[in-house]
């Protein structure tokens, strides 16, 4: 690195989403913040290999978006996605086409 090499964003794995929101937050107000993210998302987060390079783009302008509020909700969201994504039965199971019946009024419980 030279001189005028900014200082290297350093990830550790840590449990508990406090931290883990604390940590992407702080990385995201960066102005190199969304490039670092997607080279270290898959050491960080490493259940997002699941999805696709254009999902992983699309998760971190989320929490870009979600920086001034709190990311754990977008965290979470996508960690969910890549849970099912990493299975190929529940994917098929839940993208296939739903049928064209019409059940009717559904009632309040």
């Amino acid at each position: 690195m030279t001189g005028d090499d900014p200082e290297p964003f350093v990830f550790t794995a840590r449990h508990g989403r406090k931290r883990e929101d604390t940590g992407v937050a702080a990385l995201l107000s960066s102005a190199e913040g969304a490039p670092a993210v997607l080279h270290a998302l898959p050491r960080v987060l490493p259940w997002v290999r699941h999805l696709s390079g254009d999902e992983r783009q699309q998760f971190v302008q989320e929490l870009l978006d979600a920086t001034h509020a709190t990311p754990h909700r977008v965290i979470a969201e996508w960690r969910a996605a890549a849970r099912i994504l990493a299975s190929p039965a529940l994917t098929a199971q839940l993208t296939q086409s739903l049928p064209d019946d019409d059940f009717g009024e559904v009632l309040a419980p």
